[in-house]
């Protein structure tokens, strides 16, 4: 029997917010999860800008995977920071959460609603479901207020937000999905379920980190990654002041 590791990356450098005991429920005998955080980046993604800098040390932590025996890479973040080119530099298969958990959207139902952590992210999500080529699947945008680095605060009050606005998103926007939109709200999908499905609102609710790592095994197991011909691996010149294996810098 062939043994899958998959390495999920954080790309933020603060600690506690995602714990490898939370996805140990998902490995089995034939597949071990590894998780590491980058160690230079923000704290927390909430903007453009704090995408553009975790993305380096992204970069370097999921060739360093690579070269280590992983056998797929997820990055853990909703914005999917640095999927395209890690999937330049590696050849193995880099799963991005948003992008699986917005398409897998367009296969359980017509329309998705995205709940996320603050108002501020509205345009970087649009722009992310656009470059997915699924702004005619997106139904609307809806936030909970919740910093990224208060999520666990009170759990209590975040399964409460999520609800509502997973509600509001069915009866007012017309959703027939719903997607957490921070891979921080793992966990939430039951309860968020449960009071759907009270308010008479029978619409999944995916839950993006369990969903990844199932399509990265699932990748791994067929044999599939993604296409070199859209990827293509970067030509090598010089690089300062970044420390990526298998790329020159000063």
């Amino acid at each position: 029997m062939n043994h899958t590791r998959i390495e999920l990356i954080t790309p933020i450098i603060t600690e506690g917010l995602r714990t490898l005991d939370e996805v140990r429920p998902f490995e089995r005998p034939d597949l071990t999860i590894t998780h590491r955080l980058i160690r230079q980046g923000p704290a927390s993604i909430e903007s453009e800008f704090d995408e553009a800098l975790a993305v380096p040390d992204t970069i370097r932590a999921a060739l360093e995977a690579e070269r280590r025996g992983a056998d797929a890479i997820i990055i853990d973040c909703m914005g999917d920071p640095g999927l395209q080119a890690c999937r330049e530099v590696l050849s193995i298969p880099v799963v991005g959460p948003g992008q699986t958990a917005m398409h897998f959207a367009g296969m359980l139902g017509h329309r998705f609603s995205f709940i996320t952590v603050l108002e501020r992210l509205r345009p970087m999500v649009g722009r992310l479901i656009a470059g997915y080529g699924l702004a005619s699947s997106f139904a609307s945008f809806r936030a909970v207020d919740i910093p990224v680095l208060d999520i666990g605060a009170d759990t209590g009050r975040l399964t409460a937000a999520l609800s509502r606005e997973s509600i509001a998103a069915v009866q007012q926007d017309g959703a027939d999905v719903i997607v957490l939109g921070c891979t921080g709200f793992m966990g939430c999908a039951t309860a968020m379920r449960a009071s759907l499905l009270e308010a008479g609102c029978d619409v999944p609710v995916i839950d993006p980190i369990p969903l990844a790592l199932h399509v990265a095994d699932a990748l791994v197991r067929t044999g599939l990654a993604h296409s070199k011909r859209t990827w293509p691996a970067p030509g090598r010149k010089r690089i300062a002041g970044f420390r990526i294996p298998g790329f020159d810098s000063d």
